[in-house]
């Protein structure tokens, strides 16, 4: 089943899942699974954006800053696939959104 990631989605990297670093990207592997992905360096970037505190527009956002020269269209659907990706082989999973009442 495809995931359908929304913008205000908050990503968190799986707890259990291997970040091993290496020096033009990254290894990542669930030993649950035993799905193993290799990531580049802009991979590795928006993948420890995946902190639990930033939502997919927050890490859009912070990485095209550093990609000016790609259109920004491009650059949402890039990460989007990138972390729909990374959902599916489960090394980042999408937060329960805690719901405030500011009026109180």
């Amino acid at each position: 089943m495809k995931i359908i990631l929304k913008n205000n989605d908050y990503l968190m990297q799986d707890l259990e899942s291997i970040f091993r670093k290496e020096e033009d990207g990254a290894f990542l592997f669930d030993p649950k699974s035993g799905n193993l992905k290799y990531i580049n360096c802009m991979g590795v970037n928006i993948y420890q954006l995946c902190s639990g505190n930033r939502s997919v527009a927050d890490i859009t956002s912070l990485i095209a800053e550093n990609y000016r020269d790609i259109p920004e269209r491009q650059i949402k659907e890039d990460i989007k696939n990138f972390l729909q990706d990374l959902i599916e082989m489960k090394f980042v999973t999408i937060q329960p959104q805690i719901h405030t009442d500011k009026r109180r």
